[in-house]
């Protein structure tokens, strides 16, 4: 077989299958040798890692992975060389994706244990068996992994690592570890910390929220106390959010859950157990009381307007009970200095008259339109992603048909993948592009008329609004204190 014309490296850190580590420094090195033995030229340009990286997991993120598969596509290179194979696939959706892509690019992977061929059926079906092999390993060590916790929640232990839990961790005197940045790889010493032991400052601060919110204090009061007495571990401030997550977990009560189980843990409790069923009640009681109301947008610029300082402004009444008063956008954030308030209606108002008259702008509308790629491309897209949709429904439907192969229909949403990817590309639209360009030319009742979230997302890609203190007084509104900067479609 022909030499391959330009190959890339992939490299990824993990643990292996033998429980070491391999530094992507030394997978490159030795990449690099195996390519001077096979002949293969290597480009400087299509070095590919993914440093910290799962491969197994099928929700799992490699941005060094998809750029590799681009650069296949796209006939940039023809031939990777990795380290090991199950450095590059251990899940056998993977590997039906690279074949998809690299079907009939004659592309050859090389490893030490051996190069193989992506156009040879015969190279496939064993990289098939290697991919079910790995993934099948992969599942032993999580099962194995899984076990291992169990057991150690029965002795009332947790994992090791991690973040430091608030309220527990005392350094050892005179131990230490190698820490390692999964970014850079840069070791550091530092301390070990025994998870068992109370730290008494912050078990003190604990006990009294937990006394505060039981006596009928609001949990944003019970927050600000705290901001004034210490910090996160991570050296963050309080939120409703991170300390009902604290206070209900079962840590502080000092036990161990797994799998629904509550298991008393080698450990002391902070709070007592009485004390912490008290306090999911009262969690549970308000939540009833105050549902929440999930993530729909009520308000134009809620979060996207800023103060001077670059905080997201809010919304909350102007003040006083039994009558009508309007609504202002304000910086919830106490220590900002700008004390930044405007009235809701006016500014919304102003605001929605400057994307109209964007929008409606020729100049503008040429602009969106000169990048926007040919015609009916975007329809084009539409159509494939409803058959893929449809192509992934029989794929559940058959999920337990023993006699169909879903390999057949994987590898076909990978071509629709495919199809649709270099369609995108043509069209070179980005998805705020996209909601720009619907929108050019509408009018004020059409506008009006669109869900309110649209709205947002309209004005948030076309301006970042930021809102300064103003000295008008009286009525009428000061334009002077809105600075519309314009963003630039990408």
């Amino acid at each position: 077989m022909n030499r391959p014309r330009l190959a890339g490296i992939y490299c990824r850190l993990s643990y292996a299958p033998d429980g070491s580590i391999e530094k992507v420094e030394r997978q490159e090195a030795d990449c690099r040798a195996l390519a001077a033995r096979l002949g293969w030229p290597i480009s400087e340009h299509h070095i590919y890692v993914d440093n910290s990286k799962s491969a197994w997991k099928r929700d799992r993120k490699r941005p060094r992975w998809d750029a590799m598969l681009d650069a296949i596509e796209n006939d940039e290179i023809d031939s990777v060389i990795v380290y090991h194979g199950d450095r590059l696939i251990r899940q056998p959706w993977d590997l039906e994706k690279l074949i998809s892509i690299a079907d009939m690019k004659s592309v050859r992977i090389a490893s030490p244990s051996g190069t193989r061929n992506l156009d040879s059926p015969d190279d496939r079906f064993v990289l098939r068996i290697e991919a079910a092999q790995a993934c099948r390993e992969s599942d032993n060590i999580s099962r194995r992994i899984q076990r291992k916790i169990k057991a150690r929640a029965e002795e009332g232990l947790t994992q090791e690592g991690g973040r430091r839990p608030f309220g527990y961790g005392v350094p050892v005197p005179g131990q230490t570890r190698t820490r390692v940045d999964p970014e850079t790889g840069v070791e550091t010493q530092v301390p070990v910390i025994d998870r068992t032991q109370v730290v008494p400052e912050e078990a003190a601060v604990l006990r009294e929220a937990a006394q505060r919110l039981l006596a009928g204090q609001s949990i944003s009061g019970v927050c600000r106390w705290m901001n004034t007495r210490c910090t996160t571990t991570e050296g963050g401030t309080w939120n409703s959010k991170n300390l009902t997550t604290l206070l209900t977990s079962a840590r502080v009560a000092g036990l161990v859950e797994h799998g629904g189980v509550l298991y008393p843990a080698s450990w002391p409790e902070i709070i007592e157990r009485d004390v912490w069923v008290d306090l999911a009640a009262h969690f549970e009681h308000s939540a009833t009381l105050h549902p929440y109301q999930g993530r729909r947008r009520e308000y134009l610029l809620s979060g996207i307007a800023e103060c001077p300082s670059g905080h997201r402004l809010r919304q909350k009444p102007s003040g006083g009970r039994g009558r009508r008063h309007a609504r202002l956008y304000y910086c919830p954030v106490a220590e900002c200095t700008t004390k930044v308030g405007r009235n809701m209606e006016h500014l919304d108002l102003y605001v929605t008259g400057a994307v109209l008259q964007l929008l409606n702008d020729p100049a503008f509308r040429d602009e969106v339109y000169a990048e926007a790629g040919p015609d009916r491309v975007g329809e084009e897209i539409a159509a494939l992603e409803r058959r893929k949709a449809s192509t992934l429904a029989q794929l559940k439907k058959i999920a337990d048909d023993e006699e169909l192969d879903p390999a057949v229909l994987a590898v076909s949403v990978a071509s629709y993948d495919k199809k649709i990817g270099a369609l995108r590309a043509q069209m070179g639209l980005s998805a705020r592009r996209r909601l720009v360009e619907r929108m050019i030319g509408v009018d004020l009742e059409t506008w009006r008329g669109e869900p309110i979230d649209i709205r947002s997302a309209t004005v948030e890609a076309l301006f970042r609004v930021i809102v300064r203190p103003t000295a008008w007084r009286g009525p009428g509104f000061d334009q002077g204190a809105v600075d519309l900067r314009r963003k630039r479609l990408e």
